[in-house]
């Protein structure tokens, strides 16, 4: 099942049908913001949470995120009973919804996943300095995350966690890393110019999760990927090395919980 929906008049149109122009700088530039989120009986989940990190990515970017999102992402989700839901707009102005099935690979996600440690190339400091750098925005720029993600493939992993040359942990090409530590829940500051996870937000209200730099070493207990659609994910081993994973299912059943209430 796939849906698309312009948000201009709000209009569905065939699934093979072209919505964008060559030069739209969407496409030619990747300049374009997106937000994916999970559906689960005709609601987009945390869908407010969504389109504030939507509006703040536009921004960086120099674009005004327009009214109707709101209306958009609600005419697209309804009457879907659990799928996934991706809003865009590009800087040429066209913005629309993708309702879509969710892969197998990502329901099996929610089961555990094997990942690797890939060093990014820059300090844990380097973007919350350097704003042109647009740490902590979600653009259609992702082709650094999906080579990534096809490393991870070619290794015989599911996953990677970025790391900083400084040796602290970042996040994954597209979850937030949280890990159990002396007791607690951790994940690295978003200072750092990682992408404010929404999903993360979402586990804070069931659990406590402190913010705080996040060294490599210190990722030995449970460790869990937060995403959108896949939801939390237990990360059962560690560059080849098995983990615990009994916190990192109570989080899981935490937030899927939540999701349901």
């Amino acid at each position: 099942m796939t849906r698309v929906l312009l948000l201009d008049g709000l209009r569905e149109v065939p699934p093979d049908a072209p919505v964008l122009r060559a030069d739209d700088l969407g496409v030619v530039r990747g300049e374009a913001v997106f937000e994916t989120m999970r559906v689960l009986d005709g609601r987009p989940c945390f869908l407010a949470e969504h389109l504030s990190r939507m509006q703040r990515s536009a921004a960086r970017l120099g674009m005004v995120l327009p009214d109707g999102f709101e209306q958009l992402a609600a005419a697209a989700a309804a009457g879907a009973e659990d799928a996934g839901l991706r809003l865009t707009l590009t800087k040429g102005g066209v913005g629309f919804a993708v309702l879509f099935d969710v892969a197998p690979e990502t329901v099996a996600g929610r089961a555990g996943v094997s990942v690797v440690t890939l060093e990014l190339g820059i300090a844990s400091d380097y973007r919350a300095g350097q704003a042109w750098a647009l740490g902590g925005v979600k653009s259609t720029s992702y082709a650094v995350n999906m080579a990534a993600l096809r490393h991870a493939h070619d290794l015989g992993a599911d996953d990677v966690i970025w790391v900083s040359t400084d040796g602290f942990v970042l996040e994954a090409p597209t979850s937030t890393v949280v890990a159990h530590v002396d007791g607690e829940w951790v994940t690295p500051p978003a200072e750092t110019g990682i992408l404010p996870g929404t999903t993360l937000l979402a586990v804070q209200r069931a659990t406590e999760v402190r913010q705080r730099p996040l060294l490599v070493d210190e990722l030995t207990a449970d460790v869990a990927l937060l995403s959108s659609v896949r939801g939390v994910a237990p990360v059962t081993r560690l560059d080849g090395c098995a983990l615990p994973t009994e916190q990192s299912l109570a989080l899981q059943a935490s937030y899927e919980a939540l999701l349901r209430s």
